[in-house]
C-alpha cells in the first residue's frame, strides 16, 4: 500500500512540474529568441518541440524585429518583401535534392548573410548595431549548443 501511495505521489509531482513547464513556455514573448528574425524563423514559443521545426513566417519574423529593434511602419513595409524573398529562396534550397547537406548549409549561410545585409540597409545605425549584436549572440549560443552535442551527455552520478 505504501508503494502505491508513493507512486501516486511521485506521479502527481511529475504532472505538476510538467504543468509549470508549460506555463513557462506560455510566457515567452515576441522578443525572445535569437537573431534578427531572418534566420531559422523558429520564432517564439517552444524551440522546435518534439523535433518539429516551425514554418518560417515573414510576419512573425517582422513582429520580432519590430519588438527587438523598434521598426517604423515604413521600415516594416520595406523589409517585408525582403523576408518573403528570403523564405522562398531558403525553401528552394531545402527542396533541392541535388545538393548535399553540407552544400545546403553553406548556401543557406551565404543567403542569411546576403539578406542580413539587405535588411541592414533599411535600418538606422543604432538598429543595425543592435541587430548585429543579436546575431552575434545567437551565433555564440549555436556554437555552445553544437559543442555540447559533440561532447555528449554529461555523466550522471550513481544515486541509489
Amino acid at each position: 500500500m505504501k508503494r502505491i501511495s508513493f507512486a501516486l505521489a511521485a506521479a502527481a509531482v511529475v504532472v505538476s512540474l510538467a504543468g509549470i513547464n508549460q506555463g513557462a513556455w506560455a510566457q515567452i514573448g515576441p522578443g525572445d529568441g535569437a537573431g534578427m528574425g531572418a534566420g531559422t524563423g523558429a520564432g517564439t514559443g517552444p524551440k522546435r518541440g518534439a523535433g518539429k521545426m516551425r514554418k518560417m513566417d515573414p510576419e512573425r519574423m517582422l513582429q520580432r524585429m519590430e519588438a527587438n529593434l523598434g521598426l517604423s511602419a515604413e521600415q516594416k513595409e520595406k523589409i517585408r518583401p525582403i523576408l518573403q524573398e528570403e523564405i522562398q529562396e531558403m525553401q528552394a534550397i531545402r527542396n533541392d535534392t541535388t545538393l548535399t547537406r553540407v552544400q545546403k548549409r553553406e548556401k543557406m549561410q551565404e543567403m542569411r548573410d546576403k539578406y542580413h545585409a539587405r535588411i541592414g540597409e533599411q535600418l538606422t545605425a543604432e538598429q543595425r548595431q543592435k541587430a548585429d549584436d543579436m546575431r552575434k549572440k545567437a551565433k555564440e549560443r549555436w556554437e555552445k549548443r553544437k559543442n555540447r552535442v559533440k561532447q555528449g551527455p554529461k555523466p550522471t552520478s550513481d544515486v541509489k
